[in-house]
Formats: structure tokens, sequence, C-alpha cells
């Protein structure tokens, strides 16, 4: 059964980050949004494959039979797949699709919650640079690798960033240039929030590169930290400004407790390598997606009806419990 990852034109990336994509040599995610996503979870995933010899084919256009992989967030509600179209819908940062078969999370909480999905992580940044041995056990730069606007509201107060200054801390927003250079963090922050929000839609990405990277990890509340990573074995979790600044006094003050972390990090980190995602997906696509499509296929037209009133249900469910 073919399977077909659909990209719309508009997101293709030009003809020198294919080749790049292609040889897996991409380093640079400077284009953001929207642009950015379907790269990394389409054209990545494709590309990926390619390399690892699978019959995979990538498309602008929908397909008229064989397995569908697109993100949900291409789709219209009213889409509905050609009959003999299995749709995989990957979730990504969107909405759960009402007419995807299956749907693909990138959040293990959100996927033990809405019925018929898979838990798939988003892959590592590719082409991590770690953090420099020279630093040894300095521990001065903390770094937040994302956009500004997505740091917590209380860690962009002035007086927050000077009661660091007074630990002798430093805090570094780095932007999209630098996702993929750790040389000069001694800890990274994760806060998008300090409330109730789990987050369900947001991956533990930011902590498993951290991992990768060899750099100690505090993370907020998020639901997929907790799912992917072990608070305080692997990292550390805070849930107020001041809890923050009181997981950073130790850390400087303990070189044992960051190596320790560190290394809890990288014994999990190996879960979420490149090539133990890549497995992952030669799995869901050579295994688990072809028997679910085979079922599909061998269903009745009524048990078919029944299948698709409850998808559209549990996604309508989903959000609004998500609300």
């Amino acid at each position: 059964m073919q399977i077909h990852f659909y990209l719309p034109e508009k997101y293709w990336p030009d003809s020198v980050r294919q080749e790049a994509w292609k040889a897996g040599k991409i380093t640079l995610l400077e284009q953001g949004g929207k642009i950015a996503c379907a790269q990394c979870w389409i054209y990545q995933t494709w590309a990926a494959l390619q390399r690892a010899g699978l019959a995979v084919n990538l498309t602008a256009q929908i397909p008229k039979e064989g397995i569908l992989l697109g993100l949900s967030g291409f789709f219209g509600d009213d889409f509905r797949a050609p009959p003999d179209v299995f749709f995989a819908g990957i979730v990504a940062d969107y909405l759960p699709h009402p007419g995807a078969h299956r749907h693909i999370l990138q959040n293990p909480v959100h996927a033990r919650r809405l019925a018929r999905s898979t838990y798939m992580p988003l892959w590592p940044h590719p082409n991590l640079i770690p953090r420099a041995a020279s630093r040894g056990d300095t521990f001065a730069t903390i770094c937040f690798f994302g956009d500004a606007q997505n740091l917590a509201p209380e860690l962009q107060d002035p007086a927050w960033t000077r009661q660091l200054e007074a630990m002798g801390l430093r805090l570094v927003v780095c932007q999209a240039d630098r996702w993929h250079d750790y040389r000069e963090a001694d800890c990274v922050i994760a806060m998008r929030g300090f409330g109730s929000s789990p987050y369900l839609h947001k991956p533990a990405t930011k902590l498993y590169n951290a991992w990768l990277a060899g750099v100690p990890f505090i993370g907020g509340k998020d639901s997929a930290y907790a799912a992917d990573g072990r608070p305080g074995v692997n990292f550390l979790q805070a849930a107020s400004p001041q809890e923050l600044l009181e997981h950073l006094r130790r850390l400087k003050a303990d070189a044992t407790l960051r190596q320790s972390l560190v290394a809890g990090g990288q014994e999990a980190g190996r879960n979420f390598h490149s090539s133990a995602i890549l497995e992952r997906w030669k799995n869901l696509l050579t295994q688990d997606i072809p028997e679910l499509a085979r079922q599909w296929r061998e269903q009745s037209a009524l048990s078919r009806r029944i299948f698709s009133f409850s998808q559209t249900t549990s996604v309508w469910l989903d959000r609004k419990l998500r609300r």
C-alpha cells in the first residue's frame, strides 16, 4: 500500500534547503510558523525515511488510494479522504482532524486521552551542537530556546532579570538561528507560563534537545515534560518564578546535582535521538498504519459510517476539553 506524505507546494523548501534536508545536513529552522512546522514534520520525515530505504512518496496532490499522511491543519474540517485512502492526521500544533482515521500526536498525555491516537515525538533539532566541554563546571548562562514572546511573562520582567544577575547568572533568549547551538548553555529553562494549563498540544522537544546537548533542564508544568521525563531525575520542574530561582540557586551551588541531571538526561535521551525517532516512524509505517488501513478497507459501509461518527464526536469533545 503506497504511503503518501502530503505537503502543499507553498510549504516546500527551496532547492538549496531541499538538498540539505535530503542529505540530513539541515541546521537552521529560521522560517517560523506553518512553514517550519510543515518542513519539520512532513519534509524532514519523508527525507529521513527515503534515506532509510522506505518507499514513501512526497506529493502536493491528494492521492486516490493508499495511505495519506499530512498535517491536520492543512485540511478544512469538511475534508474527507477518498474512499480508498486511509488518512493519518499529524496533529503537531494544530487541532485533531474529524476526518482522520488515525491521529498522530506529539504529546503522550494527549494521545492517551484522544481515541485512535498514536504518540510520535517530534524530531530533535537537527545537528545539535552540544554544550562545550571547555565550560566544565561553569554555571553562568541560562538559556531559553524559542521566540521571546513564548517565554512566561514573569520571566520577561526586568525585576526577575535583576534577581538572576544578583546570583551571578544571565538569561539569554536564543532565537531561531541559534536553536541548534548549545555550546554556551549552562542550563536550559522552558516555561510558557506558570498557570494550570497542561499544554496538551505541545511536545517535550525542548526537554530532549537539552538532554541530547548535555545541559540541565528546568521546565514548567507542561504535561509532556513529566510524561517523557522524570522530575528530579533527568530534569527539574518549577511551578512559579520563585521556585525557578530556588532551582537555579541549587544548581549553581551543587555541581554534583548538575552532573546527575545531565547523566539522567543522556540515558533518557537515547529514546529521542534521531535514530530512535526514525525507528518509531519505520515501525509505524511498515506495521501499525498498514494494519489499521487494512482493517479500515475491510469494513462495511455501515461500519465506516459508525467509525466516522465516532471520530467526529471524539474530536469535538477533545476540542471542547482543550479550551
